[in-house]
């Protein structure tokens, strides 16, 4: 009777409760000890089921928060995306080129003058 839905195992895990209260009954009606109440077969089966139901509920509550949690930071991260595509985008800086200094110019008019002279 495994499941992994939360209300299923509660309702399991009530109905367990409700037969173990009715054995301890039906003992301690027969006149059993604590004792032997503990020791019992289908009493210790019974704590095991109720044992490893809230062992269940409590990994399926862990995984709904899990979930939960990764569902709310994917919504973030798709918001912030949505956000970053309707902001206009931040104009992006050109280098300006800065025109040759006019020492530069000189250089090459001269070397070009010189090799005309050559000529």
């Amino acid at each position: 009777m495994t499941s992994k839905s939360r209300d299923t195992r509660l309702e399991q895990k009530a109905e367990w409760e409700a037969k173990l209260k009715k054995r301890e009954a039906l003992l301690a009606g027969k006149g059993a000890d604590a004792k032997k109440i503990a020791a019992d077969i289908q009493i210790r089966e019974l704590k095991a089921k109720i044992k490893e139901s809230n062992l269940r509920i409590r990994a399926i509550d862990a995984t709904e928060k899990r979930t939960g949690e990764l569902a709310a930071m994917k919504a973030e991260k798709l918001a912030q995306a949505e956000a970053a595509k309707a902001a206009p985008p931040a104009p992006k800086k050109k280098k300006v080129e800065e025109a040759p200094a006019p020492e530069a110019k000189a250089k090459k008019k001269k070397k070009k003058d010189e090799e005309t002279a050559q000529q």
